[in-house]
């Protein structure tokens, strides 16, 4: 390595240093800061200690106010083909769930999972619709693939959360989008779980303003 390499390598390396202790420092005093504030006068108000001293999207949302308060949620929907199916334009299930009269839903994530990767399981040609039963209202313009939609481990983020009042049902329509018969082989089972948050919130305006995906 030349000697000019040489000087430039360490004059980066003592960039990188200087940087790392900067970042020391400014942890240091923000440290420092959030010692120093005082909580509330009231310490049986663990909501407001909280927002005191953690950004808003790393604060809890189960802790609160019972009217006002979030937790996670999700619900599945399940549907079964048979073994070796044979998907055809006929191809049609829908399963439905209801929110229950406890709370209102937040959908904010979709995803999907199969018993295998088989033509007939997780690459099999079938695409959903999701609807609001209630009200009739579709979710989608057009039916997803379902090999749009991630997996549990990669999961599908809506871009604007969708509210979903209690007592409300939603349902799931399955269909295949091939214009002929075909035959697959493995294991028709299809699960579609959808994501997000139960909140008791009377006031219907500010749910998407109190919560952060």
């Amino acid at each position: 390595m030349s000697k000019e390499s040489l000087i430039k390598k360490a004059y980066e390396l003592q960039e990188q240093r200087r940087h790392l202790r900067q970042k020391e420092r400014n942890l240091s005093e923000r440290s420092k800061f959030l010692r120093n504030q005082p909580l509330v006068a009231d310490n049986r108000n663990l909501r407001a200690n909280i927002d005191k001293i953690i950004p808003k999207h790393l604060s809890p949302k189960n802790i609160g106010d019972y009217n006002e308060v979030m937790w996670p949620f999700w619900y599945s929907f399940e549907f079964d083909f048979g073994i070796d199916p044979t998907y055809t334009s006929l191809t049609k299930q829908v399963q439905s769930i209801q929110i229950s009269q406890e709370s209102a839903f937040l959908l904010t994530t979709i995803s999907r999972a199969h018993e295998d990767r088989s033509s007939a399981g997780q690459n099999a040609p079938l695409q959903m619709t999701l609807r609001d039963n209630q009200s009739s209202r579709q979710f989608n313009d057009k039916p997803i693939p379902l090999q749009m939609i991630g997996t549990t481990g990669d999961l599908t983020h809506i871009d604007t959360p969708l509210f979903i009042r209690p007592n409300a049902s939603l349902s799931i329509e399955m269909t295949s989008w091939l214009p002929e018969d075909f035959a697959t082989t493995g294991v028709g089972k299809h699960e579609i779980m959808i994501h997000g948050f139960r909140i008791r919130n009377e006031d219907a305006s500010k749910v998407l303003a109190s919560i952060f995906v």
